[in-house]
């Protein structure tokens, strides 16, 4: 996903601008338990002019830093944990499922369980921290 679709994703009603309900929304679908502090914290930190929106220009800078960051695997680590909302070490189709469907991405359950075979290298019905690191290195991100 590019920075752009993330952008536009996140900017519910579409005015190009990033408000504060609209970024805890988003964080929140992958984090419930995040409190208003920790959002406010990271919200704070990308609305670098303070004017308490994130812009496009904004957005596109904290992406680009992110994606050049230097611990790729603990991005990935992070990234595979919001998937992961049991905790279980691996991911269901029904957990990206649940995930998508707070992003307002209404996949269905088969389209998830797609997801899960494109990648599940040892077939056992998850989406491993390993089977996900390969899936975000290849053209497959386009899965999730």
């Amino acid at each position: 996903m590019s920075y752009v679709q993330a952008f536009e994703e996140i900017d519910k009603n579409k005015d190009g601008k990033i408000s504060w309900d609209e970024f805890a929304q988003w964080i929140r679908a992958f984090s419930p338990s995040m409190t208003s502090e920790e959002i406010d914290e990271m919200f704070t930190e990308l609305d670098v002019d303070g004017d308490r929106h994130i812009d496009i220009v904004e957005f596109a800078k904290c992406y680009a830093v992110s994606e050049k960051e230097e611990d790729d695997e603990a991005v990935l680590k992070e990234a595979f944990e919001l998937f992961d909302t049991n905790g279980d070490g691996k991911i269901s189709a029904s957990e990206i499922h649940v995930v998508l469907k707070r992003l307002g991405n209404n996949k269905s359950m088969e389209e998830c369980a797609r997801m899960v075979r494109g990648v599940d290298a040892d077939e056992d019905g998850y989406v491993s921290f390993e089977e996900f690191k390969t899936m975000m290195s290849s053209n497959n991100k386009a899965l999730l």
